[in-house]
């Protein structure tokens, strides 16, 4: 039976990981929290690529580096057991002789997916695995994801209004149009900072000539991409980067970049192309509360709403495809 503290520490392991967000790809967010005799004596969490992973930052965090010898140290994924922009965590662990640690969920990386467990177990640090593993596994589901199916993390996202549509109707004179507010605005913002690209399609582009920034909120820009047809021999366009608008050789070239996650922002062309290939993670659609009669039809998904917030009379129904 797991301890109960156990599950307690693990939690707190999350709550310092989620930290990270946008800030540590292609590494996974990870936590980590020392404990000695039931009581916190350290704690970390990877804070920016390149930079010390969560069980350093824990480790760095301990007034006195004599306790841990007999603490325990918890971490949501596994430590890693290869040299890349930092040494090996897990013999970090050993140098210092931890007696045991505790882990969340696996890492399923090639270089360690249970190799940093191994190295551990054979340094005789007794290791427990799979402490809220399922917790742990969603937290870094964009990591799983990429690792696993060698695609990025997919999310569609697309504003409507409250009677379905989610563009004018473009036969007629265009004009400036915003379905939902400032704040849903700056939320999407907030959300593209947390991601490593953005995609749409060619049309979209023409259309709107979107900027596809985080420019209300601060944080970095994501990659942005273009869907479009490359035998165009002449098309080029500045300050994107060009993909197939067929499905299999995108995906192909955003896993090749190293893009663990992406928001596909396009027009209903572009996102149908996702829903018909059922190749998306989650959705978060924006619904306005005006009514325009007419227009092109948002798309719709064969799924229940996951969770909906409601936002000065404006919403977000979030799905996930699983």
């Amino acid at each position: 039976m797991i301890p109960t503290a156990h599950e307690q520490w693990m939690k707190r392991c999350i709550e310092l990981a989620k930290m990270g967000l946008g800030k540590v790809q292609p590494n996974p967010m990870v936590g980590a929290v020392i404990v000695c005799e039931d009581e916190i004596i350290g704690e970390g969490y990877h804070q920016q690529y390149g930079s010390a992973h969560a069980e350093i930052n824990a480790i760095n965090s301990v007034k006195n580096t004599s306790l841990l010898k007999k603490s325990t140290i918890f971490v949501s994924l596994e430590p890693c057991s290869h040299f890349g922009k930092t040494p090996p965590c897990a013999d970090q662990l050993i140098k210092l002789g931890f007696p045991k640690v505790v882990i969340g969920a696996t890492d399923p990386h090639d270089k360690v997916n249970g190799k940093g467990i191994e190295k551990m177990k054979n340094a005789g640090i007794e290791v427990v695995t799979g402490i809220l593993e399922s917790e742990c596994e969603e937290l870094n589901r964009r990591f799983f994801t990429f690792h696993l199916k060698k695609r990025p993390y997919i999310i569609l996202k697309w504003a409507e209004t409250a009677d379905g549509y989610m563009d004018i109707d473009r036969s007629q004179p265009v004009h400036n149009y915003w379905i939902t507010n400032e704040e849903l605005r700056v939320i999407t913002h907030k959300w593209r900072g947390e991601e490593d690209a953005i995609l749409i399609g060619y049309q979209t582009y023409l259309n709107d000539k979107p900027q596809l920034t985080n420019r209300l909120f601060i944080g970095k820009n994501p990659k942005r991409y273009i869907m479009a047809d490359l035998d165009r021999k002449t098309l080029e366009i500045p300050n994107f980067s060009l993909l197939s608008n067929q499905l299999k050789p995108a995906l192909e070239t955003l896993y090749n970049d190293k893009i663990q996650s992406v928001i596909v922002e396009g027009g209903r062309k572009t996102l149908e192309l996702f829903i018909k290939n059922n190749c998306w993670d989650e959705a978060r659609v924006l619904v306005g509360n005006q009514s325009w009669g007419r227009g092109l039809p948002a798309p719709v998904l064969n799924k229940s709403v996951d969770n909906k917030v409601v936002i000065n009379n404006h919403c977000i129904k979030f799905f996930r495809n699983v």
